[in-house]
């Protein structure tokens, strides 16, 4: 995790207060560090891929993912809001903890591997309060090294 999430993508008060808004938010830290060019297709490609089913995967938890052709090995944002956000998530609950994750077109399945490790690690309760009371990108970054560790 820690090769794909630094801390300059990582979001602890996402404004938004929809589902676009949150995505466009996450991508835009794509764009602003350089990840990525434009952010209206990722944005399209997106929300595309939420109209097939939403990625909020319950317990106040969504895991936007896509492939683009624009980057060469997956990418990953964190985003946190301080207000729920209705994600259409699996539970019907909204969600506050958010990681985008972008994989290259043609990259294998390391995204894959990734998007469960995630999911894995975001089952626990204490590791999502954890989330939610992180008060620096440094820290975020940290608790994914020693998640790595172990």
């Amino acid at each position: 995790m820690k090769q794909y999430l630094n801390k300059n993508n990582v979001r602890l008060n996402l404004n938004a207060t929809t589902k676009q808004e949150i995505l466009a938010e996450l991508v835009q830290a794509l764009v602003e560090n350089g990840i990525v060019r434009e952010s209206a297709p990722l944005l399209d490609a997106l929300l595309d891929r939420e109209e097939l089913g939403s990625t909020g995967i319950g317990c106040g938890v969504a895991i936007p993912h896509v492939r683009c052709q624009e980057i060469s090995k997956p990418a990953v944002v964190f985003g946190r809001t301080h207000q729920e956000i209705e994600f259409d998530s699996i539970d019907g609950k909204p969600a506050r903890i958010f990681f985008l994750l972008v994989a290259p077109e043609n990259g294998g399945n390391d995204h894959l591997h990734l998007l469960a490790k995630i999911a894995r690690l975001m089952k626990d309760a204490e590791t999502r309060d954890m989330l939610l009371s992180v008060e620096s990108p440094e820290e975020l970054v940290v608790f994914f090294a020693a998640q790595d560790a172990q």
